[in-house]
């Protein structure tokens, strides 16, 4: 799926979703981390949020730098805005 369709229509609240992308920024603590995703059909970065807890691969991907190619599948959370 694009990042550019999930801000233009109106997906669904906690729905599976499967976006590619390059990693714009990366902010990882001890047993989460924020990535902000664009795979360049839209303006806006996707936020990924994961979690050390539900991720079993979080290590590896808290060492990845901005730029690298991801391809990113989980649940889709809306936010209010």
């Amino acid at each position: 799926m694009k990042i550019k369709e999930l801000f233009a229509g109106s997906p669904q609240d906690q729905m599976q979703v499967s976006v590619n992308g390059w990693v714009r920024t990366l902010r990882v603590s001890k047993n989460f981390g924020f990535i902000e995703l664009n795979d360049g059909s839209y303006c806006k970065n996707l936020q990924i949020v994961i979690e050390a807890d539900v991720l079993e691969n979080f290590a590896e991907v808290a060492k990845q730098n901005v730029g690298a190619a991801l391809r990113v599948t989980g649940t889709l959370v809306m936010t209010p805005d």
